[in-house]
């Protein structure tokens, strides 16, 4: 086992696609698992949860970075964080308007309830763009 005193803690998050943010000197990160809000400090003990669709924030020093995370795995271990999500989107590489559209289009299907809207698509189609409203701020 590594010297936790010594090594500063390190953060992956990967999707399918690749590896969407990494780092290294990580004070702290706070993410939502299905029981609830947690937040990650340098010595942790082991842990793995089961994400929600929610905003990790990444805090180093007086530095916030943002990742919406739609789902996946964090798992804790030796002062590595490592999150495993099928879609992880960074704050800055996030389309407010297109999140904003979204957003709208999926309150109107689920306010109108016609026959042929699929209600739990249009759920998840608003969770989907609130997270990344959330992530960006402008909710």
């Amino acid at each position: 086992m590594a010297d936790t005193l010594e090594n500063p803690m390190h953060i992956e998050v990967i999707s399918p696609d690749g590896p969407i943010f990494t780092q290294d000197g990580v004070d702290l990160v706070v993410a939502r698992a299905e029981d609830g809000e947690f937040g990650i400090e340098k010595r942790h003990l082991p842990l793995v949860a089961a994400l929600e669709m929610c905003c990790v924030r990444i805090k180093t020093g007086d530095k916030e970075q943002r990742v919406a995370v739609f789902g996946g795995f964090l798992e804790v271990n030796d002062n590595h964080v490592n999150i495993i999500a099928p879609l992880a989107e960074l704050a800055d590489n996030i389309d407010v308007a297109r999140a904003q559209a979204a957003k709208k289009r999926a309150e109107d299907r689920l306010a109108f309830k016609k026959e042929d809207v699929d209600v739990d698509r249009a759920r998840l189609a608003l969770m989907r763009a609130l997270v990344r409203l959330k992530t960006t701020g402008n909710l």
